[in-house]
């Protein structure tokens, strides 16, 4: 149709099993003859590039946005009042999922509780291995301890994050982990695993590291209590430093620019050498690919007979206020390496 086509990728997928096989396959075919590709994160970005055999200077790296307002910390009396009571609460939001680490939280819960009588976990979500951390719950005599809340709202969610000092993120893939950064903005110390796109989201005050296994998670998060009740972290200012590192007119403008960019000369190539891209694709799948693609454009022409394009309504074109931001220094400025 002679469009300009972007395809944003925010998940990491392997190379080994047959799903992975056959669905980087299908990427390879989608992405031969698209204009660009957006990832969400550096490792999403080499994951996608490996996947689908495309060339990285087609491939920008633009985080996931959070709007800041609508997670804010909790206010000072709360605070307060739970500092009184000597607690720490640890929360955990999450689709109880094996790839999402249920197993892991499942396993340290108990270690934790008993090294730290102080500590309470408040969990978020629902899955398959939602029933396991009941059993798990029941076993330890941890009912007064570890709440188990099920699947919440997005709007929710926030309501759910202040009620905590920390923020735990088992997860065992991960291609941004939008999340964390709530998280944070909430004014939460967040421990997390060191696994896929997660060490590029916050920076290190922010955020205990530990590898995808039950001994390290729990010294991690066993040093993040130390850390919460000695007053050695101070979250107070998390919540301003996340809105500027994530915002939507940030994050908007950058993917603007990548549209614009876009030459439509140079990807409106002539039909024997897109086809030729298919056909690249694999000895059997690409012929496959090839003949999907006729009988697409076929049916293109087809419909383009019934109902030409002409008369289809064009979007309105929205007025636009043109506000001219000046710049109080370097660190104002947009500026996007891939």
């Amino acid at each position: 149709m002679g469009m300009k086509t972007v395809f944003t990728d925010h998940s990491l997928f392997g190379f080994a099993d047959v799903g992975s096989i056959l669905g980087n396959k299908l990427l390879k075919f989608t992405l031969s003859d698209v204009g660009h590709v957006i990832c969400v994160s550096h490792t999403c970005k080499e994951n996608t590039v490996l996947r689908a055999s495309i060339d990285p200077f087609n491939v920008s790296v633009i985080p996931n946005a959070v709007i800041s307002k609508d997670f804010q910390p909790k206010s000072s009396d709360l605070k307060t009042d739970n500092k009184k009571l000597k607690t720490v609460t640890i929360v955990v939001i999450s689709r109880l999922f094996p790839n999402k680490g249920a197993d892991l939280l499942t396993a340290i819960i108990p270690r934790i509780c008993l090294a730290k009588p102080e500590v309470r976990f408040l969990i978020a979500g629902d899955g398959p291995k939602f029933l396991d951390l009941e059993q798990m719950r029941e076993k330890y005599f941890l009912q007064e301890r570890v709440t188990l809340m099920g699947a919440v709202k997005h709007e929710e969610v926030k309501d759910v994050m202040i009620q905590g000092e920390i923020y735990l993120h088992p997860s065992l893939t991960e291609a941004f982990g939008t999340v964390i950064v709530e998280a944070a903005s909430c004014g939460l110390f967040v421990v997390t695993t060191k696994v896929g796109g997660i060490p590029e989201v916050l920076p290190n005050h922010m955020t205990n590291f530990a590898n995808p296994e039950e001994d390290s998670l729990v010294d991690a998060t066993l040093k993040a209590i130390d850390l919460i009740q000695s007053g050695k972290i101070d979250t107070s200012k998390f919540h301003g430093q996340v809105a500027k590192m994530y915002s939507w007119e940030n994050i908007a403008k950058r993917t603007e620019n990548v549209y614009n960019s876009l030459d439509l000369k140079k990807l409106n190539q002539p039909l024997l050498t897109r086809l030729r891209k298919y056909y690249c694709c694999g000895f059997i799948a690409g012929k496959l690919f090839v003949l999907c693609v006729v009988v697409d454009i076929f049916l293109f022409i087809l419909l383009e007979w019934f109902y030409p394009a002409e008369h289809i309504d064009l979007a309105t074109k929205w007025p636009k206020k043109n506000k001219h931001k000046k710049l109080n220094g370097p660190d104002d400025l947009d500026i996007d390496i891939d």
